[in-house]
């Protein structure tokens, strides 16, 4: 028998998300022995000055890179310890959207687990054109975990 998915992702886009949508993934990479990866995105902090980043936004940005690898390193702490071979990535990017679809397209993602917490009116607006635009681009299956 084949495998249903070999290669198994969990996009977290939102700031505020549950571990609902990394559980579901790590129970499905150990049940059909898939690769497994966690992505982190976030938009990226443009400089107050348009021209050049000042020193507090090279400090801001330094923060926000230690905020995601301090949450992959938790991530990936948990699946080592479920046995589950994992690997992790972040991206401050302008869009996620089109980066989380160029990144299942160049990695051949088969399922991409995306987390989708109650949010606000104005950031459920944003974030259900991130996930309808990675649902009709990124051409790989799609579960959206809710609370």
């Amino acid at each position: 028998m084949s495998k249903i998915f070999k290669n198994i992702a969990v996009a977290i886009i939102t700031p505020t998300h549950t571990k609902k949508s990394f559980s579901i993934g790590l129970e499905m990479a150990k049940k059909f022995d898939a690769d497994f990866t966690v992505v982190e995105c976030m938009y990226k902090i443009h400089p107050k000055l348009y021209f050049f980043e000042t020193k507090s936004d090279k400090k801001i940005a330094q923060q926000q890179i230690a905020k995601l690898k301090a949450e992959l390193e938790n991530w990936k702490k948990i699946a080592q310890e479920e046995g589950v071979s994992i690997k992790t990535k972040f991206a401050l990017t302008d869009s996620i959207a089109h980066w989380v679809v160029d990144y299942v397209k160049e990695n051949k993602i088969d399922l991409l687990i995306v987390d989708y917490p109650k949010l606000s009116m104005v950031e459920m607006t944003l974030y259900d054109d991130i996930i309808n635009t990675i649902h009709h681009e990124s051409h790989c299956h799609l579960l959206t975990t809710k609370q």
